[in-house]
């Protein structure tokens, strides 16, 4: 909604109204509380867009509509289709709706019809959609029409009105700036815009009107308000009721059957009503004027001392000035004001220099007293009304201001959330830092494994080199032909010569076993001569200690990665005690191909020393994988010592099955079990 298209003092009221009711000095401050509070918007809408009506409001309008309407009819053979713009809470549509709908059930051959109905104010669009309605937007409703389309229900409000919903499908409600365009390409029949043009500027005016007529087919009916009228250069349209304000679009291009009918049916439309209402209005005002004259001065002939005298004439004076006031607001409202091109008048045809000529001149004997009680009573009647509507507009400020008091509620909530909000998202970037920072870190500790990796890699190729001449030297100084070596590749691989396996002992008779080998005692056997396994440098690796005491068998080996996934040219084939997947299978074999029972295999482990940086978690990997492997073949834990910082030296005392483990900044072996 552009608002350069209003009138500058009635959008300045506006405006104010809400500045004072927010307790706003400068227009600044009211455009920065917009900004903060989107919802006023829609408030400033409720209160800048007058949405006064009521069902059937000029009952007259109507009942010539219907004129027009059932004539009109006959000559369309198609559905009838009637917009309705602006139409605030819908009263107005709703009108339309329900006379046509009489129409339709009384003949069966009136044509189907639909109504289109627009506005900017969604509060009030809003309204209309829930059609639920006061006690005052019915109060002009014929009761037939009342009893037959509305339901009543009492509230605590007083009762409430709900409309049909048959009469509520035949409504389309849109909510669109009409001044920016329509938004249906529809062309209709009938076009009620009755009481806009008042409140906008020229330019807007004359862009309305033509968007108005591009959507009104010929012979179509423009209904305005009353204090409307298009401007005389408005040469599409003709006026065949004044009094009503109706126009009808390019009618002399219609057919002569069509026009006579057009024109006998307002042609005895006249305004004697008004213009006796006006004159009589205006003779008794000058005859109340008149008797307050000679009551003034009555007064001033009176002596001072009749104090009850002035006091009753003093009420007397003040009763009469309410009247004078009365009628001469009547006079204003009946005052014609010319607004650049659209007249603004009191009703009743004719320019305003001939109304002042051909004044109704007679003597005030000719008006007798019933007349001035007859216009009292109108003003009883009009005071009632005025009342009740006082009422209703009170009940709905009263909601208003609930509704806003909850809203104010609900903005402080939102406030509140949206802090809260901020903060989470603060939090979250903090935490996505902190993300980026080791994701780098991962980074840089990938490179690194990457760079192990490649060495382990050149390592293993270094040993493997060298194991294959250590072989050929073996097998040169023994002698062996290469068909024993062939028969020596088919034996069982847990036959005693296998190049991982420590079998030499040192003068003490330990077993002293490197990373990635294993040893194995067997105490049963007399030609056994190793009583002991010792593992000097013991870091991240781990040093598993399988034993079957019964049986008197006990196997070692030295492991230092956790699994054999990353072993890469067959090395875990050739070394498989180098990782701990394959060392607890092929330990755990060893023992049970060497007579020990499954069932009382327990085990000890020791190492996984934290030694690297840390982000390097191969000790702990380590230590994992080696509880887990176990689980998985039900071998009890029976000791372990894992974890620290420090490097281990152990030894296990096969005789006494007993294990002493030493760190490096320890002095002496100290016992385990």
């Amino acid at each position: 909604m552009k608002l350069e298209h209003y009138q500058r003092n009635f959008l300045e009221k506006r405006i104010d109204f809400r500045m004072k009711n927010l307790k706003l000095n400068y227009i600044q401050d009211y455009i920065n509380y917009i900004r903060e509070n989107p919802v006023e918007i829609n408030l400033f809408l409720d209160k800048f867009t007058i949405n006064y009506t009521y069902f059937f409001r000029n009952n007259s309008i109507y009942e010539n509509f219907e004129k027009f309407i059932k004539l009109y009819a006959n000559n369309c053979n198609r559905p009838l289709r009637i917009w309705s713009a602006p139409c605030a809470t819908g009263d107005e549509p709703y009108s339309i709706a329900i006379i046509l709908d009489q129409l339709k059930n009384k003949n069966k051959n009136f044509p189907d019809f639909e109504i289109v109905a627009s506005d900017i104010d969604p509060a009030a669009l809003k309204e209309a959609n829930e059609g639920i309605y006061g006690e005052y937007s019915v109060h002009d409703t014929p009761e037939n029409y009342l009893t037959t389309y509305f339901s009543k229900e009492e509230t605590d409000l007083g009762p409430k009105f709900i409309l049909s919903k048959d009469i509520k499908k035949k409504v389309e409600l849109i909510k669109e700036d009409l001044i920016k365009g329509h938004q249906k390409n529809y062309k209709y029949d009938v076009i009620f815009c009755r009481n806009l043009f008042i409140y906008i500027n020229q330019f807007a005016r004359e862009k309305l009107l033509r968007i108005l007529e591009s959507h009104l087919f010929d012979g179509g009916l423009l209904i305005l308000g009353g204090s409307e009228t298009l401007p005389r250069n408005s040469r599409g349209f003709e006026s065949i009721n004044m009094r009503d304000r109706f126009y009808v679009k390019n009618l002399i291009t219609q057919n002569e059957s069509f026009k006579n009918r057009i024109y006998n049916l307002f042609k005895n439309e006249k305004n004697t009503k008004v213009e006796r209402e006006r004159v009589k209005s205006r003779d008794i005002t000058k005859l109340i004027k008149n008797e307050v004259k000679e009551i003034q001065e009555k007064i001033k002939e009176k002596p001072k001392k009749e104090k009850i005298s002035e006091k009753i004439t003093s009420e007397k004076r003040i009763n009469l000035d309410k009247g004078i006031q009365k009628l001469i607001e009547i006079e204003k409202i009946e005052a014609e004001v010319k607004i650049t091109g659209i007249e603004v008048n009191n009703g009743f045809n004719g320019n305003s220099n001939q109304n002042k000529t051909n004044q109704i001149k007679k003597p005030m004997k000719e008006f007798p007293s019933s007349s001035i009680k007859k216009r009292e009573k109108e003003f009883k009647k009009r005071g009632l009304l005025l009342e009740q509507r006082e009422k209703v507009i009170e009940d709905k400020i009263a909601y208003l201001d609930k509704k806003y008091t909850n809203l104010e509620k609900e903005r402080k909530e939102i406030n509140k959330l949206v802090k809260k909000v901020k903060k989470q998202e603060e939090e979250v970037k903090n935490r996505i830092e902190i993300l980026e920072r080791l994701t780098k870190q991962v980074e840089q500790r990938e490179k690194l494994v990457e760079q192990k990796e490649k060495q382990f890699n050149r390592r293993i190729r270094q040993v493997g080199y060298y194991t294959r001449q250590v072989v050929q030297q073996e097998i040169q100084i023994s002698g062996i032909s290469k068909e024993k070596i062939e028969k020596k590749e088919n034996l069982d691989k847990y036959e005693e010569e296998r190049l991982d396996r420590i079998e030499n002992t040192n003068n003490s008779n330990e077993l002293k076993i490197p990373m990635g080998y294993y040893g194995l005692i067997m105490s049963f056997d007399k030609n056994e001569s190793a009583t002991k396994f010792i593992i000097q440098g013991l870091g991240s690796g781990i040093a598993l200690i399988l034993k079957d005491p019964v049986n008197n068998i006990f196997a070692i080996s030295h492991i230092s990665l956790p699994s054999s996934s990353a072993s890469k040219q067959g090395y875990h084939l050739l070394f498989p005690h180098t990782f701990v997947d394959t060392s607890v299978k092929d330990l755990y074999n060893n023992l049970i191909y060497h007579g020990a029972n499954n069932k009382i295999i327990t085990a000890l482990i020791v190492g996984g020393a934290k030694l690297f940086l840390d982000y390097d978690m191969t000790y702990q990997e380590n230590i994992d994988a080696i509880k887990s492997e176990l689980k998985t073949r039900q071998i009890e834990i029976e000791a372990e010592d894992t974890g620290g910082l420090s490097e281990r030296a152990i030894i296990y005392d096969t005789i006494n099955d007993s294990l002493y483990i030493k760190k490096t900044w320890e002095f002496q072996y100290r016992k385990i079990t």
